[in-house]
């Protein structure tokens, strides 16, 4: 069996995690990646090498995120080519791309050194993210 490109980049952010020492536990339960049975994390990944990095959200993805939220803590992870990872929380992430009867499209940027910066259709992340948190997302 071949195997995907979407596999290899939701095994290297995995990985990250992994490394941290802070994974104990991972399950699946499509399309969410639940982490030490308290966190659910959808994947998204950008193949492009550079800043920016587009992710769609689409309108089934946007109502299983919705609905997920009542179970589990939730975080989006932005896999930004071979760059990093963007981990953002569900919460935040609904302040720049509240659900819509359309797919959702969320920018990523980043300059050489510095944080990622995420924009919506709602606006522009309140923060920027470092790619070091990524690693920690199972912390409290």
């Amino acid at each position: 069996m071949a195997i995907a490109k979407q596999a290899f980049y939701e095994g290297a952010a995995l990985y990250l995690i992994a490394r941290s020492g802070d994974l104990r536990s991972i399950g699946y339960e499509a399309p969410f990646f639940v982490l030490n049975r308290r966190l659910s994390v959808l994947l998204k990944y950008s193949t492009q090498k550079r800043s920016p990095w587009g992710f769609t959200l689409s309108t089934d993805e946007q109502a299983l995120l919705s609905a997920e939220r009542a179970h589990r803590k939730l975080a989006v992870g932005l896999i930004c080519g071979a760059d990093g990872v963007a981990a953002v929380p569900y919460d935040a992430l609904l302040t720049i791309a509240s659900p819509k009867s359309s797919a959702l499209r969320i920018s990523c940027y980043r300059r050489h050194r510095e944080q990622y910066e995420i924009k919506g259709p709602d606006g522009v992340l309140d923060r920027k993210v470092p790619p070091s948190a990524w690693p920690t997302i199972l912390r409290p």
